[in-house]
């Protein structure tokens, strides 16, 4: 498809979303520019994913760039351009890759009411705030993907369906496998509700993988090590984030359940930490290791604003001093963190690897699985033996000797 074409229509739909005169300035120059590109190199404007990297790359050295972790923030904003083009020429709207308060999707309309109805009825359900919120930001999503297509709410078919989920090309299985329950819970609602005749939620299927086909993301000792020594601890934001950090790392909680912990669930006489998992919505009770007490109590102590609205122990450090909120994973924190201590991104390092390499140095120190188990808040072993992929001494007894013959009729054994 021309770039001309794809161009003047992407324009229309911008402004019809409520973007900004400048930054629609920006984009008919970035794509301008990108024309005068593929006229020069390839004789036509005929555009492709492959010719707008090609364009990146020349015009900064992107790939190299991105790579290497140098590429500043404006210039990622120039992929974003290119992918505009490559979505509408692919799926004919506007998608929303990347979110921006300043552009926030605005429906109106049937799309606006269902909506409306749909988030009233969340609050009617047993869905935790973190999933309402999920499912309210893919039904939003959803919707000005049919307002986009011209496609009633109550003529959704699979095709439709279908045809939303092919936007979402190049997207983690987690990412792709969350839309699709949200997609199902609201087909559901709209069913009940008779908005929509056709039952379809049940033909939308997901691919089959299991937790146990990837190896968990875990933090080097000399890593995990540095990353703590870098967090300042005298000042109130560095106790809090060491506190934070240091009791996922050695008692593996998850950072839902860290966020939610109260002044009240500390035992201090018995030295027990007991919560209610926002997961599972079980009781745990888990030992208080001295590090974690005393981190913990010089941040009660010396860091933790004088907040009396609230007994939840960890909390921001700017008026209102609210609760951190269920949308924040605190991965901010480990990144801040990591970039101080020169600490590569080598694989996925989020706040939940803490978690995994608590399991980690859990195995390695020799703790039966079945403590683990309850350690982590596991339903059962079977979900923790997950961990056993990461247990590289115990792995290594269990190679086989493999027996070669070479030339002239001597055997390799190789062990």
């Amino acid at each position: 498809m021309e770039l001309k074409l794809i161009e003047d229509r992407l324009l229309r739909l911008l402004a019809e979303n409520h973007y900004s005169e400048a930054t629609i300035r920006i984009y008919k120059q970035f794509w301008r520019k990108l024309g005068d590109f593929l006229l020069e190199q390839f004789g036509s404007t005929e555009f492709s994913m492959a010719r707008g990297m090609l364009y990146l790359n020349e015009k900064c050295c992107f790939l190299e760039k991105y790579k290497n972790e140098t590429l500043p923030q404006q210039r990622v904003q120039y992929l974003r351009m290119v992918h505009l083009l490559e979505d509408y020429q692919l799926h004919g709207v506007l998608t929303r890759r990347y979110y921006a308060a300043k552009n926030p999707i605005v429906l109106d309309g049937e799309y606006l009411s269902t909506h409306e109805g749909f988030k009233t009825y969340l609050q009617t359900t047993q869905c935790s705030k973190c999933t309402a919120a999920h499912y309210t930001r893919i039904t939003l999503v959803l919707l000005d993907h049919l307002r986009q297509k011209r496609l009633e709410v109550g003529s959704i078919d699979l095709a439709a369906c279908n045809g939303f989920l092919s936007t979402f090309s190049g997207y983690s299985y987690k990412a792709i496998e969350q839309t699709i329950c949200g997609i199902r819970y609201f087909l559901r609602y709209l069913n009940e509700t008779s908005i929509l005749a056709n039952s379809i939620s049940d033909k939308i299927h997901m691919a089959k993988m299991s937790k146990q086909a990837k190896i968990p993301c875990v933090w080097k000792a000399a890593d995990l090590k540095c990353l703590l020594q870098t967090v300042p601890r005298n000042n109130p934001i560095g106790k809090r984030d060491y506190a934070m950090i240091l009791t996922a790392c050695i008692l593996g909680l998850r950072s839902i359940d860290l966020k939610h912990l109260t002044l009240d669930d500390f035992d201090w006489k018995r030295k027990l930490l007991t919560f209610r998992q926002h997961k599972t919505g079980k009781s745990i009770t888990l030992p208080i290791p001295n590090p974690v007490g005393w981190a913990i109590i010089d941040y009660i102590r010396n860091g933790r604003p004088h907040v009396f609205e609230t007994r939840i122990l960890f909390v921001k450090h700017m008026p209102p001093f609210d609760p951190i909120g269920d949308e924040n994973h605190l991965q901010g924190i480990i990144s801040h963190y990591m970039n101080k201590a020169g600490i590569k991104k080598e694989s996925k390092h989020g706040f939940h690897s803490l978690r995994h390499t608590a399991a980690s140095l859990l195995l390695e120190a020799g703790t039966p699985l079945e403590i683990i188990t309850e350690v982590l808040g596991h339903s059962s072993t079977d979900v923790t033996s997950v961990y056993l992929k990461i247990d590289i001494k115990n792995l290594e007894q269990c190679v086989l000797p493999l027996d070669f013959e070479k030339e002239g009729g001597d055997a390799i054994t190789l062990q």
